[in-house]
């Protein structure tokens, strides 16, 4: 495992990516901002669920791949279909609760419905892209996560818009383009449960699967509905449409964390009983510097484009460019603080990970919620940013005072924390905002 990992997930994360953002943009010209808003809120929803309901089950898949433990495989893929499934009918039977509390009464049940029915086949997806992963072409595998998803996904999202421009279109297009996918995988599903000669579990080993799949999961599935959850409050705040463009912010602003994410794959072989062994220390290290500077250039992309985006945007306002460039770089540089998340699961420390993500997360929602009734969208994107730095920031502090183990360069950690207070300050400064009784 070296750096050229990470340039290669860079590289099939931006093509794929820069395929989506173009139809996303494409789609805001051919449906209203309302349609779009809706559109997206239902999406993220669905999006939002997909690590709760899939509870870690890839993680688990990977690990007992590993060790050759087929039962266990097969075991486990069942387990984590039969969970979203219910999970998806439960969701349909609870949509008048979720319409009025949730959604404001901004998302209809034909949008609802489809994101719902999405969330089994992604993570059924997700699932056979592991298994491929593990026992085929990792590459290939990567490739079609990555970016053949995507090549699917976007023309039929400008196809189904540009024949019939509603929210319920784009998300059909949406559902029609994931089960094609997975489809394509679903070998790999059929070979994987032929691993188990006995396809009933016992309910001491079914709960000690879903204790595992908890484990693993819990912390990823937090981190992963903050930015969901994000929409949500501005929806039922801000209205339907500002969710819309915010969904866009972080869509965008998402592309600075790409090196950073091909860092964690890249460096998860190196994380385990790191503290004895100072080689790999240096090379995590070197590895986080170049992410780092990976993410440097990329948020100078971003800071380049954000202004003209507005221009060919049906939904952007006036804080758009500003929301974009505060959130990119909470984002980019967080990865200075080194691959800490994988380093903590990987080491047995989830439930610390998820005491400190659930604490960090309630503290940042209140704030984000008195950001949205004052109307700040920068605001709200920069605590946005602000909630990773922090939270990687504790967690980097844990593994160096508990474990003795630096997975970041000192230097670059504080340039990076300096650089983005002085971003805040002077995108923040110039633009007064009261949270709650206090301005």
């Amino acid at each position: 495992m070296t750096a050229r990992g990470i340039y290669w997930g860079v590289a099939s994360n931006l093509l794929g990516n820069a395929l989506m953002l173009g139809a996303t943009l494409w789609l805001t010209r051919l449906i209203s901002p309302a349609e779009f808003g809706e559109f997206r809120v239902g999406a993220n929803f669905s999006t939002l669920m997909i690590p709760f309901l899939a509870l870690g089950g890839e993680r688990l898949i990977s690990r007992l791949i590993q060790k050759g433990d087929s039962v266990g495989v097969a075991r486990t893929v069942r387990m984590v279909m039969t969970i979203a499934l219910v999970g998806a009918a439960v969701l349909l039977m609870a949509y008048p609760l979720l319409a009025r509390y949730a959604f404001a009464g901004t998302v209809g049940f034909p949008v609802f419905a489809l994101g719902v029915l999405l969330v089994p086949l992604t993570i059924c997806y997700n699932l056979a892209n592991t298994i491929w992963r593990h026992v085929g072409s990792p590459a290939r595998a990567q490739i079609h996560l990555n970016f053949h998803q995507r090549l699917l996904r976007a023309p039929l999202l400008i196809a189904f818009a540009w024949l019939h421009p509603t929210a319920v279109s784009a998300s059909a297009a949406m559902f029609v383009a994931q089960g094609t996918s997975l489809l394509q995988l679903w070998k790999h599903l059929r070979q994987a449960m032929r691993g188990s000669s006995d396809p009933a579990m016992s309910s001491t080993r079914s709960r000690s699967v879903i204790g595992e799949m908890l484990v693993i999961g819990l912390p990823v599935a937090i981190l992963a509905a903050v930015d969901r959850v994000d929409v949500l409050i501005i929806n039922a705040i801000m209205g339907v449409e500002t969710a819309g463009e915010y969904d866009l912010v972080y869509m965008l602003a998402l592309t600075a964390m790409f090196p950073a994410m091909a860092m964690s794959k890249t460096s998860e072989p190196l994380l385990l009983s790191l503290s004895d062994d100072q080689d790999r220390q240096r090379r995590v290290r070197w590895l986080q510097i170049r992410t780092l500077l990976l993410s440097g250039a990329a948020l100078v992309g971003i800071a380049v484009i954000s202004p003209f985006i507005p221009m060919v945007l049906g939904v952007a306002g006036p804080d758009f460019p500003a929301a974009v460039l505060i959130l990119s770089a909470g984002l980019a540089l967080s990865s200075a603080c080194g691959p800490v998340l994988e380093y903590m699961q990987i080491n047995g420390r989830a439930r610390i990970t998820l005491l400190m993500a659930m604490s960090l997360m309630g503290l940042f929602v209140w704030m984000k919620w008195l950001a949205a009734t004052a109307d700040s969208l920068v605001l709200f994107a920069f605590l946005g940013g602000l909630f990773y730095l922090v939270l990687r920031l504790a967690l980097a502090a844990y593994v160096f005072f508990a474990d003795r183990v630096l997975l970041t360069n000192p230097i670059a950690l504080a340039s990076a924390v300096g650089f983005y207070g002085l971003l805040a300050a002077w995108l923040l400064g110039g633009k007064p905002v009261c949270l709650g009784s206090s301005c």
